[in-house]
């Protein structure tokens, strides 16, 4: 029953783990793209369709 219950979580773990590298391939657009992330207060920047981790900054090409 515990060998059961390890292997449940060793299972977790891994789908934990790729689901954290999918989300930063995600964010990692932005850079491929040849921008950065910056805060939405930032002018003289093209923005490009990308995401970023915060709500409060856009993928920005200066």
């Amino acid at each position: 029953m515990k060998l059961l219950f390890l292997l449940f979580l060793l299972l977790i773990c891994l789908i934990q783990t790729a689901s954290g590298r999918r989300r930063d391939m995600r964010f990692r657009q932005c850079e491929k793209m040849g921008g950065l992330c910056k805060y939405q207060k930032t002018h003289g920047c093209s923005i490009l369709p990308a995401e970023c981790k915060s709500r409060y900054k856009h993928c920005c090409r200066l």
